[in-house]
């Protein structure tokens, strides 16, 4: 069976994912260009792939034209914002993802994001290296502010368990929230809106669909408490970048970290703000994560090339 590795980097954080591969009789061709690949180089380099392991690029409708024997997609990671499944459904091609594996790390990157913003320390870092001038900022405690949670999926219910500890209190938003979870953790369900006007840390943790896109814009911005940190994990595009800046450089809003972005590689104005930390889409990089994203997304094709049952089998874009 021939395998298209389209997601970048694989097979560098363990000799696992080629292992398999060697050991299944899958012949390999993979992304060659070092970097996140375009969708037009997709088109032009899977050629006559029967699966295809992608990462976060949009698969068009060029890739299904230029590649008639592909039938199985296997995405590594838990977005799903890059396939369309409408398309999917034309051409008769399944589609798997790895929804367990990346949820502890982005859950992770999240905490680190909020304890960063809280207590000044990438400013702090950032002045004293500029200026050698040797000022002690002061912060903020995240033991017992209200945190807001937009989404309350895989990745929320870690955050939460992961903050439980700092006697934080919890309001959720979610349009199908898991009540018995939330009795555990005292969450307090309650609307988008009183998320948005009460909770001293707002995190992101939506999917982005066409309903999500814009879902946080200058005016959900301005209902936020001036002291607010806002932290997004999930998708660019669920947060307009550009009401962002706004909302940062007025200082409607305390601050910000943006860890995804409408087009990455991110070259936008957010990048001149001392209140907002940006990273490189790297919410499940780790070593681990990594690791488990690309076995089990292997995992799923080994499956599919068995006939076999598929574990995380995706019919429309969740």
């Amino acid at each position: 069976m021939k395998l298209f590795v389209s997601t970048h980097p694989f097979g560098a954080t363990s000799k696992l994912p080629m292992e398999l591969i060697e050991n299944n009789s899958l012949e390999l061709s993979k992304n060659e260009h070092n970097r996140k690949i375009t969708s037009k180089e997709l088109a032009d380099d899977i050629k006559d792939a029967e699966v295809l392991i992608a990462g976060t690029e949009n698969i068009t409708e060029d890739v299904f034209k230029n590649a008639p024997s592909l039938k199985f997609i296997s995405r590594v990671g838990i977005g799903l914002d890059g396939i369309d499944f409408e398309l999917c459904k034309k051409y008769g091609v399944r589609v798997a993802y790895t929804p367990d594996a990346p949820t502890m790390a982005v859950a992770e990157l999240c905490v680190s994001m909020i304890l960063d913003l809280a207590r000044k320390v990438t400013y702090t870092n950032n002045n004293l290296k500029k200026t050698s001038s040797w000022n002690r900022y002061m912060g903020t405690l995240l033991y017992g502010k209200t945190v807001g949670i937009l989404g309350m999926g895989r990745i929320g219910k870690s955050l939460v368990h992961l903050l439980n500890s700092f006697n934080v209190k919890f309001k959720v938003y979610d349009i199908k929230p898991d009540l018995a979870f939330g009795r555990l953790y005292n969450v307090d369900f309650v609307s988008k809106q009183e998320v948005l006007t009460s909770s001293d840390i707002i995190s992101v943790n939506i999917p982005l669909k066409k309903d999500t896109k814009n879902y946080i814009t200058l005016k959900e911005l301005k209902l936020m408490k001036k002291n607010a940190i806002l932290i997004n994990t999930a998708r660019g595009g669920i947060i307009n970048e550009e009401d962002l800046y706004i909302a940062l450089k007025e200082e409607y809003i305390h601050s910000a970290a943006v860890d995804v972005f409408e087009i990455e590689p991110y070259i936008g104005k957010l990048k001149e703000l001392d209140n907002c930390i940006l990273t490189c889409h790297m919410g499940a990089s780790t070593i681990d994560s990594r690791t488990d994203m690309e076995v089990q997304a292997l995992e799923e094709v080994i499956r599919y090339k068995n006939s076999e049952s598929l574990k995380n089998e995706v019919f429309e874009n969740e």
